[in-house]
């Protein structure tokens, strides 16, 4: 029962019970005291509701990364370490469209939040969707140059040194280009935002970043050994033509920098062959291939030194 109401009901029934007239309440005598005014009760503040757009909106950010990943990852698992430097049908557009679509998303999103949780939730989407990106920048670069790499290492192999350097090039080129994607991601990304999807947890977004840090790396080193090996190999020309002129002496002089150089780039190649960094077995059988490649123009320069 409405107690308020109950007792507007019952009041004159009261007052006609008790009969004659009401006396009025005694005024206080005004002390000059003054009686304090009441203290308002404050107004609490309105909790905010979370925003069903926003909801509706995430949610399909979720779902468009999913897909973004396991388009990344060849469409048969979320694994993204599954592709490698040595991938050849790793499809960047493809990726790359679906990241579009989490962009879209994670914009109408944000517009629409209304609750702190709800932002921080597209705050980590949006990391993994810069992760994403730029890992699809990388990842391309990073099977470009072990493209270029292979096809220098068997121009090196046909003795064709002006293919090879042509080849080097790329591998310059696709060094220079993986910089900057490479910084974002170390440095401008984390793995706890992964937590904020169904797609990708926190171990496999690290793990990611490990093998794209480490691969670039081999292939920076593999850029240092291939320039090795074919400074190796123009020395090796220098060193026969000064021979056939009779200048023994700088035939000499040639080979020997000629076998330092391949010597050191064989030593090199394969101690990295032999212990590569983890997730880096894409390069392990390229390595040890041109550590052989290495190992015979030190025994050629070897031999026109020997004979001068």
């Amino acid at each position: 029962m409405d107690r308020r109401k109950f007792l507007t009901v019952l009041t004159p029934f009261v007052a006609g019970c008790f009969g004659g007239r009401r006396e009025q309440p005694a005024t206080p005598a005004d002390d000059g005291t003054e009686t304090p005014e009441p203290t308002p009760e404050p107004t609490p503040e309105p909790t905010p509701t979370a925003s069903a757009d926003a909801a509706e909106q995430i949610d399909s950010a979720r779902d468009h990364l999913k897909e973004a990943v396991y388009v990344y990852a060849g469409g048969v698992t979320n694994d993204l370490t599954s592709v490698t430097a040595e991938n050849g049908s790793f499809r960047p557009r493809d990726v790359l469209l679906k990241l579009d679509a989490v962009q879209k998303s994670l914009y109408a999103a944000e517009s629409a939040a209304s609750t702190a949780q709800q932002r921080r939730t597209v705050e980590s989407l949006k990391t993994v969707q810069r992760f994403l990106t730029h890992a699809t920048d990388l990842q391309s670069w990073l099977i470009d140059g072990h493209d270029a790499a292979t096809a220098a290492y068997q121009e090196l192999e046909n003795d064709d040194v002006d293919a090879a350097i042509d080849d080097l090039e790329r591998v310059e080129t696709a060094v220079s280009e993986t910089e900057d994607p490479l910084t974002t991601i170390t440095e401008e990304t984390d793995a706890a935002s992964a937590d904020a999807t169904d797609a990708l947890t926190s171990e496999g977004y690290s793990a990611k970043v490990t093998q794209l840090t480490n691969e670039q790396s081999v292939l920076d080193q593999l850029e240092t050994y291939l320039t090795d090996i074919t400074d190796a190999v123009e020395l090796i020309e220098d060193a026969r033509n000064e021979e056939d002129e009779g200048r023994y002496d700088a035939a000499a002089d040639s080979a020997d920098r000629a076998y330092d150089l391949s010597t050191e780039a064989e030593e090199q190649l394969s101690d990295l062959a032999d212990d590569p960094p983890e997730h880096t077995d894409a390069f392990v059988d390229l390595l040890d291939d041109l550590a052989d490649t290495a190992a015979s123009y030190a025994t050629e320069a070897d031999r026109i030194a020997q004979r001068n």
